[in-house]
Formats: C-alpha cells, sequence, structure tokens
C-alpha cells in the first residue's frame, strides 16, 4: 500500500503513507467521539478599497511603451490555483485519512455542513494530508474542503466526499468522490463489495458460503413479470409465488441469473420465494420476499423496478443505476410517497426507477 501511494505522490507521497498507516494499521481502539462544532471561517474576497473623493487632475507620467524594461504577462496562460481530493480512507469504524493537492502553503478545511473537522497545511510541494480527529458515525457523510492560500483569497475543492458508513461495524463503507462539475463522472474509491489485498485466503475459506438475493424486477407484459438477482455457490435458482412454480434459470459465472414467470396481479400480496440448488441438486440458500401488488404496479409503465438489499442506500442504488450517485434524488422524486426519509431505506423495499434519457 505504501509503494502505491509512493508512486502516486512522488517524493512527498511518504507523509500521505505515514497517515494512512496511522489510521489503517494502528491498533488504537479510542471510542467513537461527536464531530466537532467550530464553524469554518471562510474569507470573503477581498474588496476594493473605495477611491478618493477628491480629485487629482496632475496627469499621470508617460510609458516609454518601447523602451520600458517592466515584463509584460499574459493572463490567459495562468492556471487558476486548485484543491483537489485524491485519496479517502475509511474504516468501518469512522476512522478515515484524506489526502490531496493544493497550491503550496494553503490552509486546508476539512468540514461537513458547517462543523470543522480538521484543519492542516499543503507542503511546498502542495501535497496535503489530514487524519481526522474524530471518527464519523454511522449514516451518510458528505465531506469537503476549502483551503486559504498565501495572499489571502480562499477557494473551495473541486470534489466532495460521499461516504456510507454502516452500523454493524463489519461492512467496509463506501466512498466516493463526487465533482463539483455536472458533466463529470463521480469516482468510486471503496465500496462494501471491494476485496482486501491480503484478504486472498479469507475471502476463499468464505467462498462456499452460499447466497442468493433478488434486485430487480422488470414487465415484459401485462402478467409476465422478469426478476434478476444475484448468487453465490450454486448454479440454478428456482423461484415459487404462493406456493406455485414461478420459473428457473442457470446462474450465471458472474452470479447474475433471471427468471421470467406468469405473476397474478389481483392478489394484494405476494411470498415470492427463491432457492438456489448446487450440483448435486441440493437447496444451498433460500430468500423469501414479500411483495404487494401495489408496487409491482408502479413498472407498468415500462420502469425498472429495484428491490433495496441489506447495506443498500439510495446514494448507491442511484450510483449502480445511472453512474451518479446524485441522481438520488430522481428515485424520490419518482416514488412520491414511498419514501418518507431519503436517509431511512430498509430491505425488501421496492422502488420504481426513472426511465433512461429522463432528466435529472
Amino acid at each position: 500500500m505504501r509503494f502505491i501511494l509512493y508512486m502516486l505522490f512522488g517524493v512527498g507521497g511518504v507523509l500521505v503513507a505515514l497517515a494512512l498507516g496511522m489510521v489503517f494499521f494502528s491498533d488504537d481502539e479510542t471510542a467513537e467521539v461527536v464531530l466537532q462544532t467550530q464553524s469554518i471561517d471562510v474569507p470573503a474576497k477581498p474588496v476594493d478599497a473605495p477611491k478618493s473623493a477628491a480629485v487629482d487632475d496632475t496627469p499621470a507620467p508617460q510609458v516609454d511603451v518601447v523602451t520600458s524594461e517592466t515584463p509584460s504577462v499574459d493572463m490567459k496562460n495562468i492556471a487558476p490555483p486548485t484543491l483537489n481530493i485524491e485519496i479517502a480512507r475509511v474504516k468501518p469504524d469512522g476512522a478515515a485519512v484524506v489526502a490531496g493537492s493544493a497550491p503550496p502553503g494553503a490552509v486546508i478545511s476539512v468540514f461537513e455542513d458547517n462543523l470543522l473537522l480538521v484543519k492542516t497545511n499543503a507542503d511546498s510541494n502542495g501535497e496535503w494530508v489530514v487524519v481526522l480527529e474524530k471518527r464519523l458515525g454511522p449514516g451518510q457523510h458528505l465531506i469537503s474542503v476549502a483551503a486559504e492560500l498565501e495572499d489571502g483569497s480562499s477557494i473551495m475543492g473541486e470534489t466532495s466526499i460521499a461516504i456510507e458508513i454502516y452500523a454493524d461495524q463489519s461492512t467496509k463503507p463506501l466512498v466516493a468522490l463526487l465533482p463539483e462539475s455536472q458533466t463529470d463522472m463521480p469516482v468510486l474509491l471503496q465500496s462494501p463489495d471491494d476485496v482486501a489485498a491480503g484478504k486472498t485466503a479469507e475471502v476463499a475459506s468464505t467462498s462456499t458460503v452460499a447466497h442468493i438475493g433478488p434486485r430487480s424486477l422488470v414487465w415484459q407484459d401485462e402478467t409476465k413479470l422478469s426478476i434478476g438477482g444475484q448468487s453465490r455457490g450454486g448454479v440454478r435458482v428456482t423461484v415459487s409465488a404462493n406456493g406455485t412454480f414461478f420459473g428457473d434459470a442457470l446462474v450465471l459465472a458472474d452470479g447474475s441469473w433471471q427468471v421470467t414467470g406468469q405473476i397474478d396481479k389481483n392478489r394484494n400480496t405476494h411470498r415470492l420465494e427463491f432457492v438456489l440448488v448446487d450440483n448435486a441438486g441440493q437447496a444451498v440458500a433460500q430468500y423469501m420476499l414479500p411483495v404487494r401488488t401495489r408496487d409491482l404496479q408502479k413498472g407498468l409503465d415500462g420502469s425498472q423496478l429495484v428491490i433495496v438489499n441489506k447495506g443498500d442506500a439510495l446514494w448507491r442504488i442511484a450510483y449502480r443505476s445511472f453512474g451518479k450517485g446524485v441522481r438520488y434524488i430522481d428515485i424520490v422524486r419518482k416514488n412520491t410517497g414511498d419514501i418518507d426519509n431519503p436517509d431511512l431505506i430498509y430491505p425488501n423495499q421496492i422502488f420504481a426507477l426513472p426511465k433512461p434519457g429522463t432528466a435529472n
């Protein structure tokens, strides 16, 4: 890990590696504490001093343009100062390290809303790194950065960090960079699905633990419904609806599957049961999904339906579906009345996705 960081940041990357070591290799078990409440003081842009009321009629001295030795400056070729986040790592307990680049000597403030989390200075190479003094609690966080430059001006970071920390403290947090530009795409830095280097043996020992879970629903016509999902440890999926055979399908190499069958829309509720079987035909995993017909009907206009899985967040569903986590607001608008609080969604809830091409 330290070698990779050194290659990313050059000689100054050693500072980043040391900070990462403090967070990810330390045995410190400091309890989680509440975030700081100090407000961030971002200096306003300097205001030009008012002109004097007195008028000086003395003519200004003439400058010989040809013989003047004052060098001319092409302002178009001077790049504006930028502040960037380039690394963000978060542990399940909320300990975090953030690193990036800024103009040399800039004072970097890392904050959430109006709460200051930590300050630091960019070194002579324009590199900076911070270990958050206080751990982030379970839930969703949006971390931003600002910099005060040596000339007294200030700039905001060109990206923010979206973080989702899970309450069980065993699931790897979701971390992504959100660009301020509407044209740039978010960058996923880590997710609960990541396999950490050095844990290959552990993954190999647990890869035989079978699992099955439905993730999407799509109407093929008035009565035919396709259900897609992911599984591990089996070769075939069989689905029953209300105790009656619905359909079955083989599991593909990536663990995905899709089963299509008939559904009775005259019922108010349905009980869908999914069974994963191995090569010997033995059931190795099961999943039961209660479904309301009113939820299924939201997809009759051609919209794809998504099934909330454990650990899901609306931001993550939007990122997986559209490549833009910020489009979670479109999911909320599409499901008005079914989402009371975007931060509180539960496994087995069913939401309709906006149709492809729908404007944000």
